[in-house]
């Protein structure tokens, strides 16, 4: 007579799997998501240099950077990409790249800002970075350079560098200026 065992698993053991596997995934998800974040990073600093080659071959050929007072955000650096090509296309801010239109224009490029009025002889560009709080607005219109600017040392102008040892998610935005570029 041929004895057949059964070979299965038990319940115990099909729960401890399930729940070594939901510990891994606990791991793994949080992971995956700081390194999209770090990619988002990287992405906006390499657009932001991009952007600053752009800014100064403007500079170049018409002595001034492109004037930001009294012309609407998306449209700061359209002076960049026509008549004369000095880039191809204004890069997205990839943390602003899946809001929503607001009235006839988009909001999703990067924050520009110029100084002077008249012929800007400095500028700086910001993203909204990670915590996507759209904090930026005193960078446009840019008020001369001190290191205290993008510190939080001038009165009426609360501006937070995003610090990845802060978190994932922190507080912060992401700028480049003609005269202080963090690195």
């Amino acid at each position: 007579m041929i004895f057949r065992r059964n070979f299965a698993f038990t319940l115990i053991e099909l729960l401890v799997v399930v729940a070594i596997i939901a510990i891994l995934a606990a791991i793994a998800v949080p992971n995956f998501l700081a390194a999209q974040t770090r990619s988002k990073v990287s992405r906006a600093k390499a657009d932001m240099a991009t952007i600053t080659t752009a800014l100064e071959s403007y500079a170049v050929d018409n002595n001034a950077y492109p004037v930001a007072v009294l012309v609407p955000g998306p449209f700061r650096l359209r002076r960049l990409t026509t008549p004369v090509a000095y880039i191809s296309s204004l890069p997205e801010d990839p943390f602003r790249a899946h809001q929503e239109d607001i009235g006839p224009f988009s909001i999703r490029v990067y924050m520009y800002g110029s100084m002077g009025v008249e012929k800007p002889s400095r500028w700086a560009l910001a993203s909204v970075g990670p915590d996507r709080q759209v904090d930026t607005d005193p960078i446009q219109f840019y008020p001369g350079y001190t290191p205290e600017l993008f510190y939080g040392g001038v009165t009426g102008f609360d501006y937070t560098l995003y610090d990845p040892t802060n978190g994932t998610i922190s507080r912060g935005d992401i700028f480049r200026a003609s005269d202080h570029n963090p690195g």
